[in-house]
């Protein structure tokens, strides 16, 4: 039996979301070089397939001697992405018996989302020096639900690109932590670290597809932000716990602007800018003259 070897961290079906049938995506790509002694950013365009980008050779792979398994691709991303790809049709929809019926997939879906990048990766690594590729796996496995409660008890809104020229884009990390408190260039944002969630001015961005994205805001910072510390943590921030929560109660009336958009879309870029995160972005557009 053939091997997955080439493993995507953001599935090919979510980045189709970002465009109509038979386009393509336009990546951003950047790389810092040396020059002459000095440094420079070197940003470049390319236009590609899904099925071209955002995957990594044996980035989930375990090794037996000579032997590839791909459990992790097969057995644990496979039945995520299958139940998250209908999730996150769900949400892109208004309808909340889908919501019901697809919130813990969703969340399930976002969580492994978070971890399952080359960043992810990386940031389980810093905390957990020397890992070998099998127990790197075994230790995503285990931390891939560590979000989802603190998630699921915060402000969730969607908002809507679909009045908007100018539309969503994804990341090859696209699960994004804003903290308006903690600059790109801060400690806490440096590679592969974010903000931690549980701090009250901690944001959640996630966008679904190219006319609607996700924002999660803790309960204290969304009702009263300016009268909150936003580098302290919310109320009980402990994560590994069960929680009872309304499936249905998200915000569902905002419709953007094209400059609101565009200033998510620059937060996007800065962030690939500092962090470096696998050195690529993606912008997304209707035709090749806007991208």
């Amino acid at each position: 039996m053939t091997k997955t070897r080439d493993n995507h961290f953001v599935a090919q079906w979510h980045q189709k979301g970002f465009i109509d049938a038979g386009e393509k995506l336009c990546y951003l790509t950047r790389r810092d070089i040396v020059r002459n002694g000095q440094n420079e950013t070197i940003y470049s365009k390319k236009w590609r397939t899904p099925a071209q980008q955002f995957y990594r050779k044996d980035l989930y792979s375990t090794f037996f001697g000579d032997e590839v398994n791909d459990d992790i691709e097969q057995k644990l991303f496979g039945p995520i992405d299958d139940s998250g790809s209908k999730a996150i049709r769900a949400f892109s929809t208004n309808d909340q018996s889908q919501w019901h019926n697809n919130f813990e997939s969703f969340f399930t879906y976002l969580d492994a989302q978070k971890l399952r990048t080359p960043k992810g990766l990386d940031w389980i690594q810093s905390k957990y020096p020397e890992l070998s590729q099998l127990s790197l796996m075994t230790e995503m496995q285990s931390l891939r639900s560590i979000h989802c409660t603190l998630w699921a008890e915060g402000v969730r809104e969607l908002v809507s690109a679909e009045n908007s020229d100018v539309k969503f884009i994804v990341s090859d990390h696209p699960v994004t932590i804003y903290n308006y408190a903690c600059p790109p260039d801060s400690l806490m944002c440096e590679y592969p670290s974010d903000p931690d969630i549980a701090l009250k001015g901690s944001q959640t961005i996630f966008p679904l597809n190219k006319n609607r994205c996700l924002i999660l805001t803790n309960l204290e910072f969304a009702k009263n932000p300016n009268a909150v510390d936003p580098l302290e943590p919310r109320t009980n921030a402990n994560r590994v716990r069960q929680s009872l929560v309304n499936t249905i109660e998200f915000i569902n009336s905002r419709n953007l602007t094209s400059e609101e958009v565009t200033k998510n879309k620059l937060y996007y870029q800065e962030q690939s800018r500092v962090c470096g995160c696998w050195e690529r972005r993606v912008a997304l557009s209707r035709t090749r003259n806007n991208c």
